[in-house]
């Protein structure tokens, strides 16, 4: 009972600390999907009722940020009308699955209980009090299982393994998924192992409990069984000399508390997706089409990542990311598992293949991951508990009672290191690079995939800086991000954000504001060059010297001394010509193009999946990376109404060529084309 209380004062300490530090951490970018999927499933579970209309409360989503403060504690952000019931629960399709959402559920639960009807805390820190929580059960975990295992030192060790780990420490704030599975995927696994070695029926229930809220996350858990197996041949190797004496021994109330625990872990599951119901088991294939989709089949990593088909990325990313000091013990833990026997191999087996199976099954040729390594979050608690089992097998190899306790807290004392690193890198821990690799700088400057992805966290010192600096009434935009990555709550309530806002050569004044990293889902280029080739920043968070968010401001007060220029309709000449592919306009000298306007008869339609390239001298040719079936601003065409109209960033250019399946028969004259220019 006394590591129990240890265990949970500790997490206790940990719950405590995220509490008090979440106003600083923003939220990720998948989140408001998570929140509003939530908000409708219990809105539906607890009304019957697919819309909102009985709230009487406008739509949030659709108000101000001044107009948001007279609904507090009475409507969330999240309660939205368009991603209503209607939209999760009814018309369910291939398109519209993902992952499971009991953490969705849970999550709202406590945004209806803290938020909605006590008003204590606020809209989005109610959300994230489930992030919290469960994050801190994991703690428990991690800390009693070693406890129980191998003693104080490795529960003080693992504790600290785990908590200083600055990707789990950053990301149990505010991320919905990750962390919450971590969590349930270790409680599984301690919980089979009290079951195995206590024989209690208890354990079958809590086991199950674990189970039915891992599998309502994510379907990680599904790769369980490989961890378990192994732990069972090892301990148990009777199972396989004598399998049915073994079935013969187990009491028949361990086959009815695992019949039931199996209903209740599917019951979770199914209770929790309403959406799942309507053409069930069809819409539990899309599930499994849909995690087959983002698990395999695509190369989100460079070629040199891969080994005879093999992807080393997830392993580079965990020796890069991973604080030195675990990594060293956690090694030594993997190392103590050939020179222990009994029921301590037994463990670190375990404990070791929990570390590998999450790695393996990304590594292995067709599997994909991006973003680094957070999707397979639950590999931190096991190297938390080798990194324990460690730090007990340098105490073993000492024979001194004095000198054991001297290393000891040495071992203990090492995690200062680490801890002033998370106060160090606050509230950015998730971008941590090692020196390793140099750092975060280290990883930037090789360009090490997915380096600086806060997942949407540095949003939130942005909007802090706005908030303190922005003059009244000022307009905000996000380079490519949405309102769902910078939630409008977040705002100062007079200024006027809106993913509209961008004026361009207009220069009309507005704060642009987006994430900077090694980002492969990159879009809206256009903006981003015009960001990076006419505008000096007004404010930078940097980490490790590395800038991870911008924030521009958009008058010529801020634009380059060099890129002052003026926009103006070029009079010159405009020649058209075309091949075999493209349709080519020149004009008769090098001009600084900023958009080409052209009218388009029904002779040049459909433009289909077309792209642009420019040249100064008709030879070497670049492809604009915006095609042109694409919006170029939010919500704008590049060919609407019979008219293309494409934007350059300051393109040094002569010639323009557009790919057409039929150029030839596209009739022009230069009275359709205009070329606006810079001067």
């Amino acid at each position: 009972m006394k590591k129990y209380l240890f265990a949970l004062l500790l997490a206790l300490a940990f719950f405590l600390i995220q509490f008090f530090t979440l106003p600083d951490y923003g939220v990720s970018w998948d989140e408001a999907l998570h929140f509003m999927r939530g908000q409708a499933y219990l809105h539906y579970f607890l009304t019957g009722r697919l819309s909102y209309a009985d709230l009487n409360i406008p739509d949030l989503d659709s108000l101000k940020g001044n107009q948001l403060q007279q609904f507090w504690g009475k409507r969330s952000l999240y309660q939205s009308d368009v991603h209503n019931g209607e939209f999760f629960v009814n018309g369910v399709s291939e398109k519209k699955i993902g992952h499971p959402p009991l953490n969705d559920d849970l999550a709202a639960t406590l945004n209806y209980v803290f938020f909605q009807k006590l008003g204590i805390v606020s809209d989005i820190t109610s959300y994230h009090l489930f992030n919290i929580f469960a994050s801190s059960i994991l703690v428990f975990i991690v800390t009693v299982f070693a406890l129980e295992t191998f003693g104080v030192l490795a529960g003080v060790v693992s504790f600290l393994s785990l908590v200083t780990y600055p990707l789990f420490f950053s990301e149990a704030h505010f991320n919905i998924k990750d962390p919450i599975e971590a969590a349930f995927f270790a409680g599984s696994i301690w919980a089979f192992y009290k079951l195995m070695n206590s024989k209690r029926p208890r354990w079958i229930a809590i086991l199950a409990l674990f189970l039915g809220l891992a599998i309502g996350t994510k379907f990680n858990i599904l790769f369980l069984p490989f961890i378990l197996c192994p732990y069972i041949l090892f301990s148990f190797p009777q199972i396989i000399s004598a399998p049915l004496e073994v079935v013969k021994k187990v009491p028949l109330r361990f086959y009815i508390w695992g019949i039931l625990g199996i209903l209740l872990a599917g019951g979770l599951f199914f209770i929790s997706w309403p959406s799942l119901w309507s053409g069930f088991p069809k819409s539990l294939i899309y599930v499994l089409k849909y995690y087959r989709d983002i698990g395999t089949g695509y190369n989100y990593q460079p070629d040199n990542y891969y080994f005879l088909g093999f992807n080393l990325y997830p392993l580079l990313w965990i020796i890069f990311t991973t604080p030195p000091v675990v990594l060293t013990l956690s090694v030594l833990g993997v190392i103590s598992t050939f020179f222990v026997k009994g029921n301590k191999r037994n463990i670190l087996v375990l404990w070791f293949v929990w570390l590998l199976i999450p790695i393996l099954r990304v590594t292995l040729p067709k599997a994909s991951i991006y973003g680094g390594d957070r999707q397979i979050m639950e590999f931190i608690p096991a190297m938390a508990l080798l990194s324990g089992a460690g730090a007990w097998g340098i105490l073993k190899c000492i024979k001194e009672k004095s000198l054991k306790n001297i290393v000891a807290l040495l071992l203990v004392l090492v995690f200062i290191y680490p801890a002033f690193v998370l106060v160090k890198m606050y509230p950015n821990q998730n971008v941590y690079f090692n020196s390793l690799i140099g750092g975060l700088k280290g990883a930037s400057e090789q360009n090490f995939p997915s380096w600086g992805n806060s997942l949407g966290n540095a949003y939130k010192q942005g909007t802090d800086w706005l908030n303190k600096n922005a003059e009244k009434s000022a307009k905000v935009a996000l380079i490519q991000g949405t309102k769902a990555n910078a939630p409008l709550i977040l705002f100062r309530p007079d200024i006027d954000y809106d993913i509209t806002n961008f004026s361009g050569m207009q220069r009309g004044g507005e704060y642009l504001m987006e994430l900077v990293f090694n980002d492969t889902g990159k879009a809206f280029y256009y903006r981003w060059e015009y960001v990076d080739n006419f505008l000096e920043p007004v404010y930078e968070v940097k980490v490790d010297g590395v800038v991870i968010l911008k924030i521009w401001k958009n008058d010529l007060a801020h634009t380059k001394s060099d890129h002052r220029f003026t926009e103006q309709l070029y009079k010159g000449d405009i020649k058209v010509n075309s091949d075999d592919h493209f349709l080519i306009l020149s004009a008769d000298e090098k001009i600084l193009l900023s958009k080409i306007s052209i009218n388009l008869d029904d002779s040049c339609r459909p433009i289909g999946e077309s792209y642009i390239e420019t040249s100064i001298d008709g030879k070497i040719w670049t492809k604009e990376k915006d095609p042109v079936s694409s919006d170029q601003l939010v919500g704008i065409r590049v060919v609407s109404d019979n008219t293309l109209n494409f934007l350059f960033a300051g393109r040094e250019a002569r010639f323009i060529r557009i790919s057409f399946e039929k150029p030839q028969l596209c009739k022009l004259s230069t009275s359709d084309i205009k070329f606006m220019v810079l001067k």
